[in-house]
């Protein structure tokens, strides 16, 4: 019998408790129901009487009638089992009792609303004579059961290639052509007297009783007292042979679709129904790994389905609007591999006898509760059965237009069957580079899980697309599952950081890791935004843009375009203005789900040991879905020309002040050592501050600070006078390993900003000349500072994990000759780059 599906209430039901019947012998361990203990609210109890069909009684008050309810395994086909069943509700309907019979593949039931406790004793007579009775070719009991079956024909299954996994969740159907005995010969008629004989018998019949605790006792009594049952044994109920993988063409499909359907035939009824609980939960890892697929597929039913041995989980799946390339048989092997690891991952998750009793006091009818009841105590684990078998199906629309499989039938199955073996092997290997460090004590454990792509593939067009596609997702996953989660935008990497506390004395280390990984891996790799989400992306990175450089951020654009001029983002990972505040959500969506398809990097401050970390690091790679290409980094080829000199930019009418930037490209990390970026902060660092050289430039002094050496050919109006300046300037390294800057910026009234930029240029020139010991001396310390207030935050020593900087290792060392070589080849006079921005 097939489970509810998934999504289940979970409240129990208040019941009495049944009482005043005689125990029989006990049930089988390997049975998947037991009785509750004594005092649970709800009551049920399981019997196992000597040569009669198991008993179980669910006692419940409020129904308007209790029910009875008889379920039999046939471990027959559809032909046969909806034969039988028929035969034996024809026959209690000729003895009077209103009964309906529900039919599955291998399995009926027959169910009885109760409206009088005396009509139990007839009732189980009745269907103890019906068991026992010949059947009689010609009978109106045989003619019933052959327009049954021929009903049959009605509905069909889609292929053959379903049968198997029919099989498994014991759906009713024929398939094709299959051929059906014809009950109105002589020859079928014993056919049907065959299959009675066989599957009509104690051993494979189970009878509950759901009514209050007087009804219960008057059916124990009643059971205790029927004779004559057929005896027998238990059902086979045969273990597939091998895994099945077929194609086939179906009409219910729109052209441009495809549709997936994988069972799993598995040891314990009970791990099955579970899994199907949690692979069809809203919100499920399933459904979200599935929308976020290259190809997205969504899930259109989970069955958990307990069977006599052991039981079966089935996830069916659809697309539509496939695009013509990749082929069909890779975006379906995907979906399918993903479906297959949450399937697994399901039944592997901590289940007990709690889900069987929640399936059936969850049942309202009376009659579908002992029909759950029934069924769960015919059904039992297979221990020492051979391994899970796979049934896979792939159903395509019969077109000529992609996506179109090789051929249904053999052809496409052996190209599916490729296909989904690479995507499975690609699910098995590791997608996440891990880094993980244990600060023991902490108050929370923090997360990072990247891109090292960064802004790589990004260009003049979709600038800041990623930064977007981080914002929207993130405010999309706010707070999930107590998470704390952020986005981190660098021009070297993108990604999200998570951080949370324990939540109770109960979570252990594990199950903290797992809830923050998985928040952040879900972020990433299972996000899909809409245009609400982006709308607040945008917002927040255009406030970013302002606020970072002013007004629509134009200075710093046409900056950013001139140091790396097909890159932009390179320079600035915000991106610019206009195409923040343009972007459409398909290309922002494209940009999030291209980076979750590139290489990915997972870094994590543990504050229990690394078994918490271990535990995180599983977690994420949960819901990362296989791919079968190699994960890198798309970076375009060739190298990055800046454009220095000057350029003038527009500010919007009424911004107060104008703008300038000066600044020069550095090194990149292929060009030069690696100290590189850190001189460039430690220059930053000089210019900076109360006391720094870009004050003492803007300073209304016609000396130059005491530091500095006269210069060697000192411009024609040094013994002026400079005036006061109403500027001021701040400096900044930008970019990352790709193409980086030094960039000054200046704000300064319209008036100022001419002297004040070229007093910053000037500053810059001769640099290399004027740097002392001192400022070389107050640069270290002040850098000092900042490293020690940033590493007090686990932020920072997360993001230098991620980084690979080892941690608390001091800087190296800087001699003022090393800086000043530095200073000399980055801010040579033909490599600075000028900005001017007014306001229109």
């Amino acid at each position: 019998m097939r489970s509810l599906r998934p999504a289940l209430p979970l409240p129990f039901v208040l019941l009495a408790a049944c009482a005043g019947a005689t125990r029989g012998a006990q049930p089988s361990p390997d049975q998947a129901l037991v009785s509750t203990p004594d005092g649970s609210i709800g009551r049920i109890e399981v019997r196992a009487l000597e040569a009669r069909p198991r008993l179980t009684l669910v006692s419940r008050d409020g129904d308007p009638a209790p029910a009875l309810v008889a379920s039999v395994a046939t471990d027959l086909g559809s032909v046969a089992t909806t034969a039988l069943a028929t035969v034996v509700e024809a026959r209690l309907l000729a003895a009077g009792f209103d009964v309906d019979a529900r039919i599955d593949r291998s399995a009926f039931r027959v169910r009885l609303l109760v409206k009088d406790a005396a009509r139990v004793a007839p009732f189980l007579r009745a269907l103890s004579a019906a068991f026992a009775q010949p059947i009689v070719a010609g009978s109106p009991e045989v003619a019933r059961a052959i327009e049954r079956v021929q009903a049959l024909r009605a509905s069909p299954l889609d292929a053959p290639e379903l049968s198997p996994i029919a099989a498994c969740t014991g759906r009713l159907g024929l398939a094709g052509a299959e051929p059906v005995v014809d009950l109105a010969t002589p020859a079928g008629a014993r056919e049907l007297e065959g299959w009675r004989a066989a599957a009509l018998r104690a051993g494979r019949t189970s009878i509950a009783a759901v009514g209050p605790a007087a009804f219960c006792a008057e059916v124990a009594r009643a059971a205790e007292g029927v004779d004559g049952w057929p005896a027998g044994g238990p059902p086979a109920d045969a273990w597939p042979a091998s895994d099945t993988i077929g194609v086939y063409a179906t009409n219910q499909l729109d052209r441009r679709a495809a549709r997936v359907t994988v069972a799993a035939r598995v040891a314990s009824p009970q791990a099955a129904v579970a899994a199907a609980e949690r692979l069809g939960a809203p919100g499920s890892p399933l459904r979200a790994r599935l929308s976020a697929l290259p190809a997205p597929f969504r899930t259109v039913e989970v069955l958990g389905v307990a069977r006599p041995r052991g039981g079966c989980v089935s996830v069916t799946l659809e697309a539509s609007d496939l695009p013509a390339a990749p082929p069909v048989e890779a975006s379906a092997a995907l979906a399918a591999a993903v479906a297959r690891q949450e399937i697994r991952r399901g039944l592997a998750a901590p289940q007990g006898p709690a889900i069987v009793t929640r399936q059936i006091l969850t049942a309202q009818d009376p009659r579908d509760a002992g029909a759950r009841a029934s069924w769960w105590a015919l059904s039992g684990s297979a221990p020492g059965a051979p391994p899970e078998r796979w049934a896979t199906a792939l159903g395509v629309p019969p077109s000529a237009e992609p996506p179109r499989p090789a051929a249904p039938g053999d052809a496409g199955a052996r190209a599916f069957e490729a296909e989904l073996q690479r995507a499975l092997a690609a699910g098995a290997q590791p997608a996440l580079e891990r880094r993980a460090l244990v600060e023991r004590g902490q108050g929370e454990i923090w997360v990072l899980l990247a891109s090292p792509c960064g802004v790589a593939e990004e260009g003049l067009y979709d600038a800041g697309a990623t930064a977007l596609a981080a914002l929207a997702a993130v405010q999309t996953r706010r707070r999930e599952l107590d998470v704390t989660i952020e986005p981190w935008v660098t021009a070297d990497a993108v990604g999200v950081i998570a951080h949370a506390p324990f939540r109770d004395d109960r979570e252990t280390p594990a199950e903290l890791g797992r809830r923050v990984a998985s928040a952040a891996a879900r972020a990433i790799a299972a996000t899909t935004f809409g245009p609400e989400a982006l709308t607040q992306a945008r917002a927040a990175a255009l406030e970013h843009l302002e606020r970072l450089s002013g007004g629509r951020a134009a200075a710093l654009e046409a900056f950013a375009s001139a140091i790396a001029p097909d890159h932009p983002s390179w320079i600035e990972p915000f991106g610019v203005w206009d195409r923040v505040a343009s972007s459409a959500l398909e290309t922002v969506q494209l940009r999030w789900q291209a980076l979750a398809t590139g290489p990915l990097r997972l870094a994590v401050l543990a504050n229990a040991d690394a078994a918490q970390a271990a535990a995180a690091a599983e977690a994420a790679e949960r819901w990362l879905a296989p791919r079968l290409a190699p994960r890198t980094c798309g970076s375009p080829d060739g190298a990055v020309v800046p454009r220095p000199g000057h350029h003038d930019a527009r500010l919007p009418a009424g911004t107060p002040v104008a703008q300038a930037v000066v600044g020069a490209r550095l090194p990149s990390a292929r060009e030069a050592a690696p100290t590189a970026r850190e001189l460039a902060e430690l220059t930053a660092a000089a210019l900076n501050g109360e006391g720094g050289l870009l004050a003492a430039a803007l300073a209304p002094s016609a000396a130059a600070p005491a530091s500095a050496p006269a210069p060697a050919s000192p411009p024609s109006d040094a013994g002026a006078p400079r005036r006061q300046l109403t500027a001021r300037a701040s400096a900044r390294v930008l970019g990352g390993a790709r193409a980086a800057a030094l960039a000054v910026e200046i704000r300064a009234p319209g008036a100022d900003l001419d002297e004040a930029t070229a007093r910053v240029k000037e500053l810059l020139a001769g640099l290399a000349q004027r740097v002392t010991d001192a400022d070389l001396g107050r640069a270290e310390a002040l850098a000092a500072r900042r490293e020690r207030d940033a590493l007090a935050e686990p932020r920072r020593r997360l993001i230098d994990l991620f980084n690979g900087r080892a941690p608390r290792t001091p800087p190296a060392k800087v001699t003022l000759a090393a800086w000043r070589a530095f200073l000399a080849s980055a801010l040579g006079a033909d490599a600075i780059v000028t900005v001017e921005a007014r306001p229109d």
